[in-house]
């Protein structure tokens, strides 16, 4: 059963719903993907002779993106951009463990013309109340990696000429529930091979690695779809180009400025210097000598006339220290 409610007022929720319920933040990165498939299901014949037999016929028909993209606008109830397009688009997960990089996925996401912006993430696709579920999601198990490199040396801005094949299964899986009520629940899988060319070409700034990808798998499945029980066979391919910069080794990694960071001098702190601190000398008469004065004449009565005061020093003597710096 599909709702009824205006195409406007449905891209308003789904984009809210997309923005509450999204599980990755996407990279940038996306592949086209183009599906070539024969969907077959059952469907009753004519009555044979004498009424007593049926003739059971298979209905066949095609299922391409172009179909796959229309189905999915009416399952969200919405409408895509005039040329928008299936592809796989690399996203960062943010879960794992708590060091490192953080795991990457491919998600199936629905992109303008252009191929380089996302405008619907259909892997995640939407779940409201678990009676309405709408997604079309993609994996694929570990590869097994064919490596080729190739060292080039004819020019010196080309570096390096790679070739890489990989083998792997891919699934996929098409989901459509409303009101609690399954109509579409197909899957289809194959083997996938992925073919990657690459080159690195330097410039006087940086390297840049460019390269292409095209993959193809052979797919076949089954499950409901539209209501009916349905087998379907044939192919999903991909292609990308990229260009991705690499940091020059060959060349000094240049030094970002830091404002409000005060850096001292490299003499700092500067050295003290000690200009006039004298010799630790006392005036050659000191202590004075002890004058005695007997002033009793004939008695053991004696004054000491010239003591100084308790605490008494030359008041010249040390020198005050000073810091030049």
């Amino acid at each position: 059963m599909k709702s009824n409610k205006p195409a406007f007022v449905a891209i308003a929720v789904l984009l809210v719903l997309w923005a509450s319920n999204a599980q990755a933040q996407v990279l940038g990165r996306f592949e086209k993907l183009n599906f070539s498939l024969i969907a077959m299901q059952q469907e009753l014949g004519d009555s044979g002779p004498y009424g007593s037999v049926v003739l059971p016929n298979i209905e066949t028909s095609k299922i391409t993106s172009k179909d796959l993209l229309k189905y999915l606008a009416t399952a969200l109830n919405t409408n895509w951009p005039a040329g928008a397009q299936l592809a796989l688009g690399e996203a960062e997960v943010p879960s794992g463990p708590g060091y490192g990089p953080l795991p990457i996925i491919w998600d199936i996401f629905v992109v303008d013309k252009i191929g380089t912006n996302p405008v619907f993430d259909v892997s995640t696709g939407i779940n409201v109340g678990d009676t309405n579920v709408v997604y079309f999601s993609y994996d694929s198990d570990g590869t097994v990696v064919l490596i080729k490199g190739v060292s080039l040396e004819k020019t010196k801005e080309l570096l390096r000429v790679s070739a890489r094949t990989e083998f792997g299964l891919v699934f996929f899986h098409l989901f459509d529930e409303q009101n609690g009520i399954t109509n579409t629940d197909l899957y289809f899988d194959g083997l996938n091979t992925i073919k990657f060319h690459s080159y690195m070409a330097s410039t006087t700034n940086e390297i840049t690695e460019h390269g292409t990808t095209s993959e193809q798998a052979p797919v076949t499945g089954d499950g409901t779809f539209n209501d009916e029980w349905t087998v379907v066979k044939g192919k999903v391919t991909g292609s990308m180009k990229w260009d991705s910069p690499i940091p020059n080794p060959a060349l000094p990694n240049p030094v970002q400025p830091f404002t409000n960071i005060f850096t001292p001098p490299t003499n700092w702190p500067p050295p003290i210097l000690f200009t006039n601190i004298p010799i630790r000398r006392l005036p050659t008469n000191w202590p004075p000598t002890i004058i005695i004065t007997n002033i009793f004449p004939f008695t053991n009565i004696f004054i000491i006339t010239n003591r100084p005061p308790p605490g008494f020093f030359p008041t010249t003597n040390p020198l005050p220290i000073q810091l030049n710096p």
